[in-house]
């Protein structure tokens, strides 16, 4: 913060100057030999605290502090003077003077004031940051907007900005306490006010206000265009790196930014941008984006061939090449990097076309009402590969989930793929679901096996430990629950295959990933 130190006689002022030092660089020390000029540099140079004598040439202390506090009537103020008067404590006291210390001020006594002003402004200031910060958050996130501006609404919407929306896109995947800490929770805003601070000056209030778990906004006053030029540069690089910081890990994070001139409406501006991200950044990775610029949407005619090629063999029963053709197709999606908009208008075309053409030919209707779940279960993927494991079992769903009494063999897979699970945690024997279906459990292993490119039992343990890594980044640590649920009486032998499977114990699993750390 600011600390003015104004005082006419110049040994005395070099001798507080001197003690004052200490404070530096955590705060600044700014001498005056006059009130005037102390009060024409608080125009541009807004004090936190102020250190003045009484008696002084031009405006003396009194006067200079009455004049500070209509200036800002947040301007802490302590007078050092050699009257010991009653009537000089009684006015100072009209504007909130926080001390009053007779010269010669003794080292402690001076130290003891200004860390006591230190530490009273510290924790006005964190107050009126928090509701500050409240009240933005409770004016972008309104439903509406009717009524008479709040002198906040005005005091934003009258300023000009840089505004920042950082969404953490995890979609429906656990994320660990380290790396919600890390990434998450408002996306650390000192992160990016570290990152920021060679082109933002000193003086100025970078405010993060965080919305939600996922969503934090940014707001940085600007008065130049050459200012935004320097910031948008900076976050274009920050963003850039945000991409290197989440490789490997189960979410995104999306910047993006927009340009809020002076008297426009700052909620306006929010939704817009809110509306760019969510339209404009690539699904599965970090992206950066500006409003008013719009990426153009990749050319997928070639993937709707695949899409084709993946419908015959579904419908042919040949699940292995069905899901082979599908990973083609997310592939492709990932390396002609999509946005999330175009994959859901793509991914509801194609669902949406294998349902039609499909109960078409069995007099069945296509439901908008699935088609709305389906966008739903979208929406919680965060990567090509939770799209991935999510279009499988919808399309094993689609095409072997319709009840039948005469099912084809190259079915039987299919359906025990589903029964697996939904009956994980139980005990599931091959050789009683082939003699349930009148098949030999010879002939039901090799098919499945060349379905799947699998066998039976590492299929269901693969399986079984997934959900087991899901239940342990859920929070649930207890070894013996988690074997239990995921459908292993011995707790010895869970841990075994688990450390096979995951290259690491289930209690260190935990510890790294756990949400409830």
């Amino acid at each position: 913060m600011n600390i003015f130190v104004v005082e006419d006689e110049r040994w005395a002022l070099a001798e507080l100057v001197q003690l004052l030092s200490s404070y530096e660089p955590a705060h600044r020390i700014i001498a005056f030999d006059n009130g005037d000029d102390a009060l024409a540099a608080a125009e541009s140079t807004r004090p936190d605290l102020v250190l003045t004598d009484i008696n002084m040439p031009g405006i003396d202390g009194l006067e200079l502090i009455e004049q500070l506090t209509r200036l800002d009537s947040t301007i802490k103020c302590m007078i050092l003077s050699v009257h010991d008067e009653f009537e000089y404590a009684r006015q100072s006291m009209r504007y909130g003077v926080g001390d009053y210390l007779l010269k010669p001020v003794k080292k402690e006594a001076l130290y003891q004031a200004v860390d006591k002003a230190i530490a009273v402004i510290e924790e006005e200031n964190r107050r009126r940051e928090v509701w500050f910060h409240g009240s933005i958050a409770r004016l972008l996130l309104a439903e509406e907007t009717g009524g008479a501006e709040s002198a906040i609404e005005r005091e934003v919407n009258r300023q000009r900005y840089v505004l920042l929306l950082l969404t953490l896109d995890k979609g429906g995947q656990q994320v660990s306490s380290r790396e919600d800490k890390d990434y998450g929770g408002g996306f650390d805003a000192d992160r990016y006010k570290r990152e920021l601070a060679d082109v933002v000056p000193p003086a100025v209030k970078i405010h993060g206000v965080e919305l939600d778990k996922r969503h934090t906004v940014l707001l940085i006053p600007v008065s130049s265009s050459a200012e935004e030029d320097r910031i948008q540069h900076a976050v274009s690089r920050i963003a850039n790196g945000m991409k290197g910081l989440c490789t490997g890990h189960p979410f995104c994070v999306q910047t993006g930014l927009a340009l809020k001139k002076e008297n426009q409406p700052l909620r306006g501006v929010y939704l817009q941008l809110k509306k760019c991200v969510e339209e404009q950044t690539v699904f599965g990775i970090s992206t950066y984006v500006t409003l008013g610029k719009k990426r153009e949407d990749a050319d997928l005619s070639s993937i709707w061939d695949k899409v084709r090629i993946m419908e015959v063999h579904y419908k042919k029963g040949e699940l292995q090449k069905g899901q082979r053709t599908l990973e083609l197709i997310n592939a492709d999606l990932c390396q002609k990097q999509v946005t999330k908009r175009q994959l859901r208008l793509f991914v509801q075309d194609m669902l949406f076309s294998l349902k039609y053409r499909l109960l078409s030919t069995s007099s069945g209707v296509v439901s908008l009402n699935d088609l709305q779940e389906d966008l739903k279960h979208l929406n919680e993927c965060a990567g090509y590969d939770e799209l991935t494991v999510w279009l499988k079992e919808k399309l094993l769903d689609l095409y072997f989930g319709r009840d039948s009494c005469d099912r084809n063999p190259k079915e039987l897979v299919p359906l025990l793929l589903q029964y697996i699970h939904a009956h994980y945690q139980e005990n599931i024997s091959l050789q009683q679901f082939a003699v349930d279906h009148h098949i030999s459990m010879g002939y039901m292993s090799r098919m499945f096996k060349s379905q799947t490119g699998t066998t039976f039992s590492d299929y269901i343990a693969a399986y079984r430990i997934q959900k087991a890594k899901e239940l342990l980044s859920g929070g649930i640590d207890r070894l013996q629950v988690v074997s239990q649920l995921v459908g292993y009486e011995d707790t010895k032998h869970f841990s075994t295959l688990f450390k096979k499977f995951v290259g690491q114990t289930p209690i260190m699993y935990a510890k790294e990933h756990s949400s409830d750390q």
